[in-house]
C-alpha cells in the first residue's frame, strides 16, 4: 500500500508546482501591464493639461475680443422703479462707468447708485448683446426736519435732501428738537412717536409737528391748537384721543397756555411755559 500512496504525494506535488509557476506569471503579467497602464494614464493626463490649457487661452484671447468689440456694445439702460428720479439721471449713473454691456461692473455701478440721496436700492441685470436693466426703489419721506435748515428724512432718520418746497411733501409733520441733522438716533426715536400716531389716521392727520425731548416724551402739536400736547410714549394715542373729548372746552378757556400736560392719568395739567419751549 506505500508504493500507491508516494506517487499520489508526488503526482500533488507536481501540481501544486505548476500552480505556483503559473501565479508567478500571472502577477509579472500584473506588473507589467500596470506599468503599461499607469505610464498611459501619464500620458493620458498631460495630453488632457495641454489641450485644456490650449482651449482655456483660446477661450480667455476670444473673450477679450469680444469685450473690445462693438457687439457687446452698451446702447440700452432700461429703468423701472423711478418715481422722483428721472429715467434719465439713473441713466447717466449707469453709463458713467462703461460703454460695454459685458466689460460693466454691476456691482460698482449698483453701489453708485444707491450712493444717491433717493434711491434705498438698486437691482441690476444683463440682457446680452447691449441692455442693462435697472430696478430702483426709492427712499420714501416720514417727515420733515427742521435744524437750521428743513429736511426731508425717511424712516430710518437719514436725511435726503433739503425740502425744496415740493407740495408733494408740504404737509408731513415736523420734527424738531433734534440740533444736529445727523443725530439719526435722535430722529428714528422721533419718528418712533409718529409711527404710533399713524395708527389713528385721525389724529395722525391732525399732527403738524413733533417737539423731541427724549425718548421717552415729546410735545406733539395739532392743527389748529395754540398750545402743545406733552405726552409719553407708552399710552399716547389713548392720551390724545381723551384730550380731544375736551379739546374745544380747553381751547376756549385756556388759549394762552403753552403746553397741556398728558402724561399724567385722568388729569390734564395746565403750564405757562416748559423747559422744552425753552
Amino acid at each position: 500500500m506505500t508504493p500507491p500512496i508516494r506517487k499520489i504525494q508526488t503526482q500533488q506535488e507536481k501540481v501544486i508546482d505548476y500552480q505556483y509557476i503559473r501565479n508567478l506569471k500571472n502577477k509579472e503579467v500584473r506588473k507589467t501591464r500596470f506599468k503599461r497602464t499607469a505610464s498611459q494614464r501619464a500620458f493620458r493626463t498631460f495630453l488632457f493639461l495641454v489641450l485644456f490649457g490650449e482651449l482655456g487661452y483660446i477661450g480667455f484671447q476670444g473673450f477679450r475680443a469680444l469685450q473690445g468689440s462693438n457687439v457687446f456694445l452698451l446702447n440700452e439702460v432700461q429703468v423701472t422703479g423711478t418715481r422722483k428720479m428721472t429715467v434719465d439721471e439713473v441713466q447717466k449713473i449707469v453709463l458713467a462707468s462703461k460703454s460695454n454691456a459685458l466689460r460693466a461692473d454691476l456691482t460698482e455701478i449698483k453701489l453708485r447708485l444707491e450712493n444717491h440721496p433717493w434711491i434705498q436700492s438698486a437691482i441690476l441685470w444683463r440682457e446680452l448683446p447691449g441692455t442693462i436693466h435697472v430696478h430702483i426703489t426709492e427712499r420714501q419721506p416720514a417727515a420733515l426736519m427742521l435744524s437750521r435748515d428743513l429736511y426731508l428724512v425717511d424712516h430710518a432718520g437719514r436725511i435726503i435732501q433739503t425740502f425744496d418746497q415740493d407740495p408733494q411733501y408740504s404737509g408731513l409733520p415736523v420734527i424738531t428738537g433734534v440740533p444736529n441733522p445727523s443725530d439719526q438716533e435722535s430722529i428714528r426715536s422721533g419718528l418712533e412717536f409718529l409711527d404710533l400716531l399713524a395708527k389713528d389716521s385721525r389724529i395722525f392727520s391732525m399732527v403738524s409737528e413733533i417737539h423731541y425731548y427724549d425718548k421717552h416724551s415729546t410735545t406733539i402739536y395739532l392743527k389748529g391748537l395754540p398750545f402743545g400736547l406733552l405726552v409719553s410714549k407708552d399710552g399716547i394715542l389713548p392720551m390724545i384721543q381723551k384730550f380731544l373729548t375736551y379739546m374745544d372746552f380747553v381751547k376756549n378757556n385756556f388759549s394762552d397756555q403753552k403746553i397741556i400736560d398728558l402724561r399724567y392719568k385722568d388729569q390734564i395739567v395746565l403750564k405757562g411755559a416748559y423747559r422744552e419751549q425753552l
